[in-house]
């Protein structure tokens, strides 16, 4: 019988970051941005950015149920393979199973973001859209991540695309807000490059196991140097655009990044980079928590390329 601590296992808890993060930089971007006092503690801010946060989080889900899934219909997930345990392929939870969770984990996204959904027909049709590309990033006849575009997925969805449609949807709740459409573009995208070294760190500890089975990452397609050199590059472009539109705070992780990236460097083999999977998600974090500190305290300079 399939245990609750099993289930809780394959949601892949440590990445929900990448879900909470966006939504709350979705919500400092247009605090910052607004300058109408009191944001934060205005219901209709609060209710909206917990709608999108339920649905993220349920999206996020999703897509680590059906990418376990998917891996092990594809044959990705064998016993060659170094990292935590994948719930289908090591029989912990049949495929069948692992469907049902699937659907059940869209359906609470629907419903929980439902509140935000109703608001307007393009918010719903991007909802609709989040759902279909967390499925297709390993299921579907064109499966984004064996075709070398998960990268290109995590940044869209888990970075521009959240973010953007929090500040949208918060924006369309308040009728007496701006939507801030550059800042919340560049700070999304900032923080999709810095999601997408989780990614990087784990194509490039699958790199031996994804080539023998065809699944086409960027690692498999140009190398592990070329993983290297993404990550530099994911590390200090990601911060420099936060600190384009939060200010110097955001900056101040820049050692912390460069020192994570030349241990990344130094990594050969498969478990050597196992902790850099948790290191990221770790930026990701330091730095979301940095930019609402930064918008909470007032240090968003005011004279900002985007308040010109």
């Amino acid at each position: 019988m399939t245990t609750f601590r099993t289930w809780l296992a394959a949601t892949r808890p440590k990445t929900l970051v990448a879900a909470v993060a966006p939504i709350a930089l979705g919500g400092a971007v247009v605090v910052a941005y607004s300058r109408v006092p009191g944001l934060w503690a205005d219901q209709v801010f609060v209710l909206t950015l917990l709608s999108c946060l339920g649905f993220a989080l349920c999206v996020q889900v999703a897509c680590n149920f059906a990418n376990d899934l998917g891996d092990s219909l594809r044959g990705a997930d064998t016993a060659a393979r170094v990292g935590p345990r994948r719930a289908v392929s090591s029989g912990d939870i049949s495929p069948a199973a692992m469907r049902r969770g699937i659907w059940i984990a869209c359906g609470l996204a629907l419903i929980l973001g439902a509140p935000v959904a109703l608001l307007s027909p393009w918010l719903l049709l991007a909802g609709l859209l989040a759902i279909a590309c967390a499925l297709a990033y390993t299921l579907g006849p064109f499966p984004l991540a064996y075709r070398g575009l998960g990268d290109v997925f995590v940044v869209g969805c888990f970075g521009v695309q959240a973010t953007v449609l929090t500040a949208w949807a918060i924006s369309v709740a308040l009728t007496n807000v701006a939507m801030p459409w550059a800042p919340a573009l560049l700070a999304g995208l900032g923080l999709g490059l810095l999601a997408d070294n989780i990614l990087v760190a784990n194509n490039a500890r699958d790199y031996e196991t994804d080539l023998a089975v065809g699944k086409r990452t960027t690692v498999v397609r140009f190398g592990r140097g070329f993983a290297r050199n993404l990550h530099g590059f994911n590390s200090v472009v990601g911060l420099a655009c936060l600190g384009h539109v939060f200010g110097w705070a955001p900056m101040a992780l820049l050692p912390l990044a460069l020192w994570q990236h030349l241990a990344f460097r130094k990594a050969s083999q498969p478990a050597d980079f196992l902790p850099f999977l948790g290191r990221a998600a770790v930026l990701m974090l330091l730095a979301t928590i940095l930019c609402v500190t930064a918008t909470c305290l007032g240090w968003v300079p005011a004279d900002s390329l985007w308040m010109r």
